[in-house]
């Protein structure tokens, strides 16, 4: 019982119950972001921050989603927030079975560690390996996140930035 509640946990933490437009792919070039606009059938709005440009495109139905791109014109960060989460998959690509594996060897190493403690229900997921940052947070109708690649982050910059 307690194995299937993990691997729901684990897949519910990456999975998603509602599919939203696929978005640009963490590691892709920047020219996904007018394809993301068009898909959104949103409007875009982009800053220079010397070492980066941010491109937030919001979607008709209230869904924002920013995507930060370096000055070598990869996509190396997303933030999303909206009613409901994105299509993982879609978004952090090849990084995805990435987050997977790191969420499923965390949850296995705090099951192992304290098996009797129930675990919480809604808390935010956060995945932190040397080749991709994950963080999910929300409940119905309120979800948030963002997913960056630490080696892609142009220097003077802050992962805390990607927001």
């Amino acid at each position: 019982m307690k194995s299937q509640l993990a691997s729901w946990a684990v897949a519910g933490a990456l999975a998603f119950a509602f599919s939203a437009p696929a978005f640009a792919v963490l590691g892709d070039n920047a020219a996904s972001v007018l394809a993301d606009q068009a898909r959104m059938k949103g409007t875009l709005h982009s800053v220079d921050h010397s070492t980066y440009v941010m491109h937030e495109i919001t979607g008709s139905a209230g869904a924002r989603v920013r995507e930060y791109v370096s000055p070598a014109g990869l996509v190396f960060g997303i933030a999303w927030e909206g009613q409901f989460p994105p299509n993982l998959q879609n978004l952090l690509g090849p990084y995805y079975q990435q987050a997977q594996q790191a969420a499923a060897q965390k949850l296995a190493a705090e099951e192992q560690a304290e098996p009797r403690v129930p675990r919480r229900r809604g808390g935010a997921a956060v995945i932190e390996t040397p080749g991709l940052v994950f963080v999910q947070a929300g409940h119905p109708r309120s979800f948030h996140g963002m997913a960056y690649i630490p080696q892609l982050v142009p220097q003077g910059m802050l992962p805390g930035d990607i927001r």
